[in-house]
Order: structure tokens, then C-alpha cells, then sequence
């Protein structure tokens, strides 16, 4: 990471973080870049599977940006999917995040997040690993690496998480560290939510809304910072009447605005740019959050 050292504490110093100090088998030493902290604000693991869906790419950002937004620090692993999604969304409202690496800072993985990672040191957050620099990101290290984020956190969020998912690993962690398992039921039909909709019946609590993780924290809930999205002209009021959390496909939008393709393609395009609405990908949009 450019102009960036890595520096390092031991379980013995005062910035080590409490929460982490308290699991069983804590790591003698840290390795981070950017501010670490020995007490984060409402500490929330949120993982999940690399191959996100749509709706779990909705459900991440949502419920991260969200939570972010109530002041909880997202914890995560930096990997491609959920993970890196909650960063991002993290970072999208300024929030702080924190991304704990199965290998050594020098050498962040994947390498398509190295810029992400940037972002989250410059933005005031942190990243870290147990694994000294010139640590390759062998596979054994990511199971291990899964006791940290749980580690760090009041809970553990998990989104989206097939049967053999690292992420139910962090769950597991997280359990036997007496902290909190919070999982998003997902469609029974789709491999993605075996892992979630497993931990809701062995336990865990089943979280749609923000509002569900406020109460399993015993937090007041927040009144609703949500601005109404005001529409720039007559197009646009069309189409946010049309559009909802639920994905809606641009040429269903076509046929339910009576407006025709051109129009519908530039408004959504400026709708975009203004973030009054957010691209899933395949044409469908979402009113943003």
C-alpha cells in the first residue's frame, strides 16, 4: 500500500482490542494499516458468500449502510462478495469499517480489493491480520482468520452462506466466543440460503430489517433519516412510482411508465448519477436506499 507502514502491537498493549482480547485462543500479535482501536462503536461482523445474488447484493448494502449509518463499525474479511460489499457500503456512507486479511498486509487478497483496501485506511478505518508481512493467503489461514472477525464484533451478521460457506465458519466462532448470530433468511430453492436459513433454525436471530439488529443489541431505534427522494421532473416521477426495493426490470418499467425505451434508458441514467435509484446489473433497478 502506497507511503503506508505496517505496525504492529501485542495482546500485552493498550490499543489491543478488548473485545478480542476475551475469545479463547486471541492472537499475541496484530499486524494493521490505519487506526486500530481497542474499543470500536457497535462492533457488527457482516459476511457472506463470494458468489453473492442480486438480492443478496441488495440485502448487503441495505442492511450495511443502514447500520452504518446508526453509528455500528462493519467488520468483515475484505473477500469478494458479501465481504466486500459491506466495506463498500461502509465507506459509501463514512462510516468506519474494519477488514481482517488471511495474510500479510503487504500482500492484500484478493488483489481486485487493493483498492478497497486503500480506501478503508484513508477513510479513518483499519486493516489487519495475525500473519506478518510476506504471508501468502494460503487457504488454512482463512478459517483462522474467521476467529478474529468474529472476534472484534458484538455479532455476527451472515447474509448469504451455501452449505460449505467460510462465513458459517465465522458463525460457528462466533458462537462458541458467546457473542451473538444473526442470520438473513433467504429463498429456500437457492443454494445461497441453505447456510442462513440452517442457522434461523438452529438459533440464530433472523434479521429482514435494520430495526431487528437494534433490538437484539437492546439499542433504541433511530427515527427515519431517510430523505424523500424529490423527482427532477415529470419522467422521473413516473418511474419512481414504478420502482421499489423489489428489482424491477427496464423493460417492465417501459411498459407500466407508457413512456417510450429512449426516454425510460435516460432518465434511469440520471437517476443513477443522482442516486435517487441503484443498477442491479441485467437492467433491473431499486429505489436506493
Amino acid at each position: 500500500m502506497p507511503n503506508q507502514k505496517i505496525e504492529k502491537i501485542t495482546i500485552q498493549d493498550k490499543e489491543y482490542p478488548k473485545l478480542l482480547k476475551e475469545i479463547y485462543d486471541p492472537p499475541q500479535e496484530l499486524f494493521f494499516l490505519g487506526e486500530i482501536k481497542a474499543e470500536e462503536n457497535l462492533p457488527l461482523a457482516i459476511v457472506g458468500t463470494r458468489k453473492v445474488s442480486n438480492y443478496g447484493k441488495q440485502v448487503t448494502t441495505e442492511l450495511s449502510r443502514g447500520l452504518a449509518r446508526a453509528g455500528f463499525t462493519i467488520i468483515s474479511g475484505l473477500a469478494l462478495g458479501v465481504d466486500g460489499l459491506a466495506h463498500q457500503s461502509a465507506l459509501d456512507v463514512g462510516a468506519r469499517t474494519v477488514a481482517v486479511l488471511g495474510c500479510g498486509l503487504d500482500n492484500i487478497y484478493p488483489p481486485v480489493h487493493k483498492k478497497l483496501a486503500e480506501q478503508i485506511v484513508k477513510s479513518g478505518g483499519a486493516i489487519i491480520s495475525e500473519y506478518p508481512p510476506g504471508t501468502m493467503p494460503l487457504k488454512h489461514h482463512f478459517p483462522a482468520r474467521n476467529r478474529i472477525i468474529s472476534g472484534l464484533s458484538l455479532g455476527t451478521l451472515v447474509v448469504e452462506a451455501p452449505e460449505t460457506s467460510g462465513a458459517l465458519i465465522t458463525a460457528k466462532c462466533a458462537l462458541e466466543q458467546n457473542r451473538e448470530v444473526l442470520a438473513v433468511p433467504g429463498n429456500i430453492f437457492n443454494q445461497n440460503s441453505f447456510g442462513t436459513n440452517q442457522l434461523i433454525k438452529l438459533g440464530a436471530k433472523a434479521i429482514t430489517k435494520i430495526e431487528d439488529v437494534f433490538e437484539v443489541f437492546n439499542l433504541e431505534p433511530l427515527k427515519n433519516q431517510r430523505k424523500k427522494i424529490e423527482p427532477a421532473n415529470e419522467e422521473e416521477k413516473i418511474i419512481l412510482d414504478i420502482l421499489s426495493k423489489e428489482p424491477n426490470n427496464i423493460d417492465e418499467i417501459v411498459k407500466k411508465s407508457n413512456l417510450d425505451a429512449a426516454t425510460v434508458n435516460s432518465t434511469l441514467i440520471m437517476m443513477e448519477i443522482s442516486g435517487k435509484i441503484k443498477n442491479l446489473g441485467g437492467g433491473n433497478y431499486i429505489i436506493n436506499s
